[in-house]
């Protein structure tokens, strides 16, 4: 039985049945057709791609070589991933297999292997050719000493790369080629359908070749921006380094000169730690270590010696690649901010050691709370810092706030100037202590008042010391006035007894005279001398307390007038002893007339008593200070001795006896205390056999 017939197919076929088989071996037909089209669309397609992944072997040839010379130059680049790329890349279009396609998006594809042998020995050929390249490129451009190629050696690579952008290019044309060849035979063979997959193969080109150059568009702008990442580097102030995991240098960038002094070429492949200061060595090595480890360094500080011998603080970065055996790394030069860290290091400590309290308060915030105080605060007051940040300073006073020194504190605040004033303050178990308090304003760039600086210096002990010599000083001016009165009235008391006593033994000497004995006479004239030394040291020591009692304003002086007037009151020693006299142009000044005179005749007095074997030459002179004047009284006479040049103005002093020399000690004491109330100083200069020069300052306005 015919099959057919079970399907209810019978023969011969009616006309409806004849249609429907039409249809499906039309059907199947073109399905057919469809499938064969697709099919070698595809595998036309493929061969188009391979057309392609053997035209970017060129491409990244000149990419690998872009990649090389940056990184002779220190500039970071994924070489082994090209060099791995273009093997496959050759490998795959040799045996099949997967490619990339796409360098940046990953993208792959499998291809078919090479159709021809003569394509393979290319491919074989380019292969050799690119290990031979990677070998010599790293040879001329890593290992060279000066970490660049010489002109010869550039001229090789270029040979080497010439060699396999030729090889590759054969490679193109014979795929090409063989592309080509199969379209015409299929042409040859099938006309329409070769035609139809013609036309779809060139469309399906046409988008091949879009793609293509969109690629090459992206690699254009990636090399763009790498050049422009390489200027970058090359113009940053930071240092960048890669260096091996063995300690040496292999890339810098030019900062290195600009910082350390070195050359690019003094410091590759030297190793590091050459440069590293001695005392930061240990530091650096252990660091080193972590980063052996696989541990990336995090703001590391170390010390690099310039080539100049000084030294600067750098701050460091930097990320091991144990794969590569490298460590990349940059460094910022933080001297300046080392210095000034330094430097406030220094005054943290210099305030610390400091025995004044010192505080700082903010201007800025309500009732100034004080930010900072020294640790010499603290022992001062008793309070720690904790429980002092934050106050506003007052509450050393306590309740103690009714003192005069505040209204001068408070106006220098409201006024932002200085100001100083002595405070009772309280320490924290309640003791009074006297602080000089002193503030300052401090303003930032601009001019504003930012903050005030006070220090403390606790003067209790002063403020005793005071008032105890206040007291001292009060009882000592009581007990000199009563000792002052108590002279003048001894002195002049005395005067009218030691008067009668004198005139009654100069009586005796003249009544008697002649009618007594030797011995009677001797003891007369005894009684007689001391009477008129007690006279005239009554009368002397009436004179040095006038002047402790003298209140007479000053008036002025002409000291010309003075000066005549003490010549003219010792005229009879002047001519007794041939004395020559002279003075400079004496100048008016404000002074006590009587007193200055005692001054002037004691001095020239002094002169003639105590002349040398020569006749007494004596001479006045004076200078113009800036406040006053100076005077001098100078001789040719006896002189004195070095020993005994400051003792003479003591009061009841004597170098000579009185057989020698009468006088009763008391006159340079005199002129000393006379001189004082005027506001000067007395002093003497001399040359024992050569003379004195006797020199007083008298405080008045020049041409008073």
């Amino acid at each position: 039985m015919n099959p057919l017939s079970k399907l209810g197919i019978t023969f011969p076929l009616n006309i409806g049945q004849r249609m429907i088989a039409m249809v499906l071996i039309f059907i199947l037909a073109l399905g057919s057709i469809f499938a064969f089209i697709f099919n070698t669309l595809k595998h036309l397609e493929l061969d188009g791609m391979v057309v392609d992944i053997a035209g970017r072997q060129r491409m990244m040839i000149q990419q690998y070589f872009n990649k090389m010379m940056l990184a002779s130059h220190g500039v970071q680049s994924d070489l082994q991933k090209t060099q791995d790329m273009l093997l496959v890349s050759v490998d795959a279009l040799k045996n099949g297999g997967t490619v990339i396609v796409n360098l940046y998006t990953g993208e792959r594809i499998s291809i078919p292997p090479a159709p021809t042998d003569q394509i393979r020995e290319l491919l074989d050929r380019q292969r050799s050719l690119l290990e031979g390249y990677f070998t010599k490129t790293k040879t001329l451009l890593f290992e060279a000493p000066d970490h660049s190629p010489s002109s010869e050696s550039f001229s090789l690579l270029i040979q080497i790369q010439n060699d396999l952008q030729q090889n590759a290019d054969e490679v193109v044309k014979l795929l090409s080629t063989h592309s080509r060849e199969k379209a015409l035979k299929l042409l040859r063979d099938a006309p329409f359908i070769g035609l139809v997959v013609i036309i779809l193969s060139v469309i399906l080109a046409r988008q091949v070749v879009v793609k293509r150059k969109r690629l090459e568009q992206e690699i254009e702008k990636r090399i763009k921006a790498e050049d422009e990442r390489n200027r970058f580097f090359a113009l940053s102030p930071d240092l960048f380094c890669i260096a091996g995991l063995d300690g040496r240098f292999k890339a810098l960038n030019p900062a290195w000169e600009r910082e350390i002094g070195y050359s690019i070429e003094e410091l590759q492949h030297q190793p590091f730690m050459k440069y590293v200061h001695p005392e930061d060595k240990m530091s650096t090595i252990n660091e080193l270590e972590s980063l052996r480890e696989g541990k990336p360094t995090i703001q590391f500080e170390n010390r690099y010696v310039t080539k100049d011998g000084s030294h600067k603080w750098l701050l460091w970065n930097a990320m091991p690649s144990p794969k590569d055996q490298v460590i990349y790394a940059t460094a910022r030069n933080v001297t300046s901010r080392k210095l000034y860290e330094e430097e406030l290091a220094l005054r943290d400590r210099s305030i610390n050691s400091a025995t004044n309290g010192i505080l700082i308060a903010d201007a800025r915030k309500p009732d100034m709370p004080t930010i900072y105080c020294n640790a010499a605060f603290e022992k001062i007051t008793g309070f720690t810092r904790e429980e002092v940040i934050g106050q506003n300073c007052r509450f050393l006073q306590g309740k103690d706030r009714a003192q005069p020194g505040l209204d001068d504190i408070r106006q220098a605040i409201r006024e932002g100037t200085e100001g100083k004033a002595e405070l009772r303050n309280y320490k924290k178990d309640g003791t009074l202590f006297w602080n000089e308090f002193y503030i300052a304003p401090v303003r930032d760039a601009y001019g504003n008042l930012t903050h005030f600086i006070g220090v403390q210096t606790d003067i209790t002990h002063r403020k005793r010391q005071e008032a105890e010599l206040a007291k001292k000083t009060v009882d000592l001016a009581r007990s000199n006035d009563e000792l002052q009165q108590f002279a003048y009235v001894a002195s002049h008391d005395l005067q009218e007894p030691l008067r009668m006593v004198a005139s009654y033994t100069q009586l005796l000497r003249k009544r008697y005279k002649g009618k007594l004995d030797d011995d009677a006479n001797e003891f007369i004239e005894f009684a007689v001398d001391g009477a008129n030394r007690m006279q005239r040291l009554i009368r002397d020591l009436l004179e040095y307390s006038r002047v402790g009692a003298e209140t007479k304003p000053f008036e002025k002086t002409d000291c010309e007038l003075v000066c005549q007037h003490v010549i003219k009151n010792l005229t009879a020693s002047v001519q007794e002893h041939h004395a020559d006299i002279t003075h400079d142009a004496l100048p008016c000044v404000q002074a006590n007339p009587t007193l200055l005179t005692q001054v002037f005749q004691n001095l020239i007095g002094n002169a003639l008593k105590f002349k040398g074997n020569a006749a007494p030459k004596i001479h006045v002179g004076a200078k113009a200070l800036t406040n006053g004047w100076e005077f001098s009284v100078s001789d040719n006479g006896i002189g004195i001795p070095p020993d005994q040049l400051d003792r003479i103005f003591l009061i009841f002093q004597r170098l000579h006896s009185r057989e020698e020399y009468p006088g009763t000690g008391i006159g340079l004491a005199t002129c000393k205390r006379i001189v004082e109330k005027h506001g000067g100083s007395i002093w003497v200069e001399s040359e024992q056999g050569k003379g004195s020069t006797f020199y007083f300052t008298i405080k008045s306005p020049v041409g008073a």
